[in-house]
């Protein structure tokens, strides 16, 4: 049988496409370049939309077709998804202007007090999935229309917008919502009067009216852990044109034409996690209808987890394909470069990833049922944070040191296993730490 009578006509974006057949190595190439397409690489059949499989796996691929599936080897996938000639810089700062991909903004000529510090992102990995979530950003902005991040916890939402506000130069407020969080944190509340005879009383805006007065970004952070009927009091912000009256207080009006004009560069973003986790409320539709942009940001692979390692040690963020075009990031100034001089460093870093990534399915964070805590009632969770935490500490201990697998062992050990309880569980987890080689 000829390789082109299981040449399917695509993969295209949104895709869901399984992984069959293949060795680790191959594995993680393909699912990069899946990334890269904008598709969604899986170890199950059940829901894909087509499957990749080893070159000469024709007997199973034939069946697989006849399993009504678009079948593609590796050889033909990797000549469908070759990068383009077009190569362009992923974001750039350009006299009054920053583009971020395809999508371009205005710098802010008077920056206020709460614009980030840029030493704040120096750990980032510029990879796709940390510059498409905020070109998404960046286009909400330039469109005028809200934006919400939703994904799982340490997925970057909020860093991406704060990233995007310092490279704009623009004032940002960060508000973590929670179930104590009421509308007179946001809009405003009376409070004892410091000063002013026969004044026992005053009232002082929340931050909603403060950002609309000087143009501020506002991050409603963690939004369905709010009571519902604290997020509809921001159903008219959340308009075009936003509008705001202030009936806690004395009815000021904000908006088009009322008594406080909303100031230029004023923009609301939220960000929050998936329903499904522990606590948190149903939105109405009344208020994720006001939304106009809500985007899904995804968890990121084996693979985005080595190259942020990667970054971590060199400074260089990967080139990345999106829609038609190949994307290279600016060189940075790498965190822990001392970990380069060992000898087996790039190994040593690929151990570490597969060893997170096989951790975090274990614990049920894949389409697999969890292996690790099963009993518990909450899952455990390990986040490209909890991965941060062990670099941090892997560099500050392998001063010294003759073998940077052994201090990565360790650390692993305490950072991943010591935080199970069950000894079993513990088990489990070595034996994933040494199925990497580094135990």
């Amino acid at each position: 049988m000829s390789n082109s009578t299981l040449t399917p006509p695509t993969i295209s974006r949104g895709m869901k496409v399984c992984i069959s057949h293949l060795g680790k190595e191959q594995d993680q190439q393909v699912r990069r370049m899946l990334l890269e397409l904008g598709a969604i690489p899986t170890a199950f059949r059940s829901g894909a939309d087509a499957v990749i499989m080893g070159d000469r796996a024709f007997n199973d691929a034939a069946a697989t077709r006849r399993d009504g599936f678009a079948v593609f080897t590796v050889s033909e996938f990797s000549r469908m998804a070759r990068g383009p000639e077009v190569e362009r810089a992923a974001f750039e700062v350009d006299g009054d202007s920053v583009r971020i991909l395809d999508v371009t903004l205005g710098l802010e000529k008077d920056s206020g007090p709460f614009v980030p510090e840029p030493d704040r992102f120096r750990h980032l990995c510029y990879d796709s999935l940390f510059l498409t979530t905020a070109r998404k950003a960046a286009l909400a902005v330039a469109q005028g229309v809200p934006c919400m991040l939703e994904g799982d916890t340490a997925t970057a939402k909020t860093s991406s917008i704060l990233w995007l506000a310092m490279l704009c130069g623009h004032d940002v407020i960060r508000i973590n919502l929670n179930g104590h969080t009421d509308t007179g944190e946001l809009v405003g509340r009376y409070v004892p009067a410091t000063s002013g005879r026969g004044k026992a009383w005053t009232f002082r805006e929340g931050y909603i009216p403060q950002a609309l007065r000087r143009g501020w970004w506002v991050i409603l952070d963690e939004v369905n852990l709010a009571e519902p009927q604290v997020l509809e009091r921001l159903n008219p912000v959340l308009e075009d044109p936003a509008t705001l009256v202030l009936t806690e207080h004395d009815g000021t009006r904000f908006g088009r034409g009322a008594d406080v004009e909303v100031a230029e560069g004023f923009h609301l973003f939220g960000t929050m996690n998936p329903a499904e986790y522990a606590g948190r409320s149903p939105l109405s539709p009344a208020f994720r209808d006001r939304w106009g942009i809500w985007s899904h940001v995804p968890k990121p692979s084996e693979p985005e987890l080595l190259d942020m390692l990667h970054c971590l040690v060199t400074g260089i963020s990967p080139s990345f394909v999106w829609d038609g075009v190949r994307w290279t990031p600016p060189a940075g100034t790498p965190t822990y470069p001392a970990l380069s001089d060992y000898p087996d460093w790039e190994g040593t870093l690929a151990a570490i990833a597969s060893f997170h990534a096989r951790i975090s399915g274990a614990a049920g964070e894949s389409e697999a049922p969890a292996t690790i805590g099963r009993v518990r009632r909450e899952r455990y969770v390990f986040t490209r944070r909890t991965l941060l935490n062990a670099m941090r500490l892997i560099a500050a201990t392998c001063a010294g040191a003759l073998n940077l697998r052994g201090v990565a062992a360790r650390v692993l050990g305490e950072i991943y296993i010591h935080r199970l309880q069950d000894p079993a569980d513990r088990s489990a987890a070595l034996t994933l730490l040494r199925a990497t080689g580094l135990a």
